[in-house]
């Protein structure tokens, strides 16, 4: 069973605001979905790797890369992502572009990386689309084009990247106009906290707190707090010990003292 996410088909509103425009739907999985089979271990993923098998070659390849099960290499997940991408599997398109944007296993190459992730998007891969926008937005291997950035992100939110719906959050908080800034963002923030965007999370409690919802906004900072990585949280505390309201200040105290705990 699904949830269905309503999402007008003009991005640059992202909701119709009372205009007639063609509705588009995200489909998410609810959260009490059944749980993921047993993890294969790493010997069988090689062997059905070997045995040609697409989905075992990209798995075998992950395992490389990260270490999971074998020792890690690189150099060999790119070769494995690579020979998978040959059967025109968007998500090996699209690992083989990480490898090129990150320098996994070969040298960082972004021009590299952007076409990857563009055959990948045209299969309708939505971490394709989103890497891909990411290029565009920051013109990093493709020139500077926020409207193929904003296309791109919305076709990913589309397919329930919670990633992309933040960042088209982000895209809207900064727009000149009022009338999109004030409830478009607010709504792609909600959309990307609800489906655990730990960067959504925290920007829905921001525009909660704005509107005078503290309560509301409190629960939404601890969420994004708990699973955020430290170069974030840090950022996080700083914004939260600098504001005005005594109820964040605590906050922050509070989850500043767990983090000593926890290395006590």
């Amino acid at each position: 069973m699904g949830t269905d996410i309503r999402i007008e088909d003009d991005f640059e509103l992202a909701v119709a605001e009372g205009l007639s425009f063609r509705t588009l739907y995200v489909r998410v999985l609810d959260r009490d979905q059944p749980a993921p089979a047993p993890e294969i271990p790493a010997d069988e993923l090689r062997r059905r790797a070997i045995a040609g098998t697409v989905d075992a070659q990209i798995g075998w390849a992950r395992c490389l890369l990260h270490g999971h099960g074998v020792d890690r290499d690189p150099e060999a997940a790119f070769r494995w992502f690579k020979l998978a991408a040959r059967s025109g599997d968007p998500e090996a398109l699209n690992m083989v572009g990480r490898c090129y944007e990150i320098g996994w296993g070969v040298p960082v190459d972004l021009a590299e990386a952007a076409g990857w992730y563009g055959r990948a998007a045209d299969k309708g891969h939505a971490w394709g689309e989103f890497n891909l926008a990411n290029l565009y937005a920051q013109g990093r291997g493709v020139p500077y084009d926020e409207g193929k950035a904003l296309t791109l992100l919305v076709r990913s939110a589309r397919r329930g990247n919670p990633k992309a719906m933040n960042m088209l959050g982000r895209f809207r908080e900064a727009s000149s106009m009022p009338r999109r800034r004030s409830r478009s963002a607010a709504l792609w923030y909600r959309w990307a906290a609800e489906r655990g965007c730990f960067r959504g999370q925290f920007h829905h409690g921001r525009y909660l707190v704005a509107a005078g919802r503290i309560s509301d906004g409190i629960p939404w900072f601890r969420a994004s707090l708990a699973h955020a990585p430290a170069d974030f949280r840090r950022e996080a505390l700083a914004m939260l010990r600098a504001d005005a309201r005594l109820e964040l200040r605590e906050l922050a105290s509070e989850a500043e003292a767990g983090e000593q705990g926890s290395l006590a």
